[in-house]
């Protein structure tokens, strides 16, 4: 059986329309902040928590790689602190820097959280434009 070179573009352009669909459902569940975004060394990324928690960051123990399995959580409040402590790995003074990190970008990142939980309508790469670097 033969199929046309039309069918085929045609079925190639459904299938990546598709797969756009799904990445930016992802990319409005999640953002991912490294370097540019903070000025350190370590992931950071925040997502949508279905109301089970409060706004909180979760952190990669790695240097420039996102590894959800080997990170810990650190709450977004004025006063931000770490929430899992037995799986932060990282030195007091880079925790520090961290939630300097968080108390300078605090009403930034409570806008995201109230996206992410559908309380708010905004562009996620908006707001993650607005982060100021430690």
């Amino acid at each position: 059986m033969k199929v046309s070179e039309s069918f085929v573009e045609s079925l190639v352009q459904v299938v990546l329309s598709e797969e756009l669909n799904i990445v930016s459902g992802f990319l409005d569940e999640m953002a991912r902040f490294a370097r540019p975004e903070t000025g350190l060394e370590y992931v950071f990324w925040m997502g949508e928590v279905g109301g089970q928690h409060g706004p909180r960051i979760k952190v990669s123990n790695n240097k420039g790689k996102m590894t959800p399995t080997d990170s810990f959580v650190v709450s977004v409040s004025k006063n931000p602190s770490v929430l899992t402590p037995r799986t932060c790995k990282l030195p007091t003074s880079t925790v520090e820097y961290i939630l300097d990190w968080i108390r300078l970008n605090y009403e930034t990142l409570m806008e995201m959280w109230e996206v992410f939980e559908g309380r708010k309508e905004e562009s996620i790469s908006l707001l993650i434009g607005r982060l100021k670097q430690i």
